[in-house]
């Protein structure tokens, strides 16, 4: 049997997720935001390249629906703690939630405006060239994406939004 690594990636995600619990987003909004809370003080303490893996797979399992905010539209964006308390995601709101989950850890990243299948969506950089939100719960090298991005912006730039 040929094994690649996204088959070992996808099984090693199946492994974390069978003791991964879902049920924070179905709290209170203070209950959302307290489960975001103690998650990113674990982040926190890993490596850059754990945390994030651990961002990708942690936003993978929210409640989706069509859509949240403009992605074109900065100013239509939440801040984290709107964000996270509404408890409900589009595909660039995971993107934004996975930003600012690492930016409030620490972790150097940035938030890039992409249309991929001629769809606008949220997606993040980190590690020099890897992204975050091109697939749901993984991790990708740049190069092998198809995302035309339009604009990125660095925790500094959205700092009406978050401050670090």
């Amino acid at each position: 049997m040929v094994t690649t690594s996204r088959t070992v990636l996808q099984v090693n995600i199946s492994i974390v997720v069978e003791h991964r619990s879902t049920e924070h987003w179905f709290f209170d909004k203070q209950g959302k935001l307290q489960a975001w809370r103690d998650w990113r003080l674990q982040l926190s303490e890993m490596d850059a390249e754990s945390a994030c893996q651990e961002v990708a797979t942690w936003w993978k399992f929210v409640p989706l629906v069509t859509k949240t905010f403009d992605p074109w539209r900065e100013e239509t964006w939440p801040d984290p703690w709107t964000l996270v308390s509404n408890g409900s995601f589009c595909p660039s709101a995971q993107g934004l939630g996975m930003f600012y989950s690492l930016v409030l850890c620490g972790v150097d990243s940035r938030l890039i405006l992409a249309v991929i299948n001629e769809q606008p969506r949220l997606l993040v950089e980190v590690l020099g060239n890897k992204l975050l939100n091109y697939y749901d719960g993984e991790v990708i090298d740049a190069n092998f994406s198809e995302a035309q991005i339009l604009k990125h912006w660095a925790s500094s730039d959205l700092a009406r939004l978050v401050k670090v």
